[in-house]
């Protein structure tokens, strides 16, 4: 009698295995990968670089935005960028004097280096008097690069 029960019981567990799962998990993605069409458009675009502190090189994420910005911006007109660099922890004198400027050279530097060459460059340096109180409260917020890059269709030589 114990060996039918348990004969039963392994052939319900066996049938019960057979039928898929019955849950609110989500489906695994897909073995191959999906392609998604790439719209470009060739618009005017904001793009902020931020940089670590007393430091003028580029991270991983400001790479990733740069890149992304350059796809974007591949084959279109580059009229005009306006670049504004606030620098909290740069001095007014002395050896910080250049991290403004050197953070200005370094993003329009990968700009150029993925084809993206202006008519005009236009840069402007925020002084550290002038930054807002929340800025230099939210210390990485105050050491940035803003661009404004003004694009139109066309071919980008």
């Amino acid at each position: 009698m114990k060996r039918a029960q348990f004969i039963a019981g392994l052939s319900i567990g066996a049938i019960a295995l057979a039928f898929p799962a019955m849950s609110d998990a989500p489906k695994a993605p897909p073995m191959e990968p999906v392609k998604v069409p790439y719209e470009k458009n060739c618009e005017d675009m904001q793009i902020t670089v931020y940089f670590s502190n007393k430091d003028a090189s580029l991270s991983s994420y400001s790479m990733r935005a740069l890149n992304t910005a350059g796809d974007q911006l591949a084959g279109c007109t580059i009229s005009d960028i306006q670049a504004t660099i606030v620098s909290a922890d740069a001095d007014s004198t002395g050896p910080t004097a250049r991290l403004s400027e050197d953070r200005a050279a370094v993003v329009l530097d990968a700009l150029t280096a993925r084809g993206i060459r202006p008519q005009d460059i236009r840069t402007d340096f925020v002084p550290v008097s002038e930054t807002r109180l929340s800025d230099t409260m939210a210390m990485p917020m105050a050491r940035r690069v803003d661009l404004t890059v003004k694009a139109k269709t066309g071919y980008g030589l």
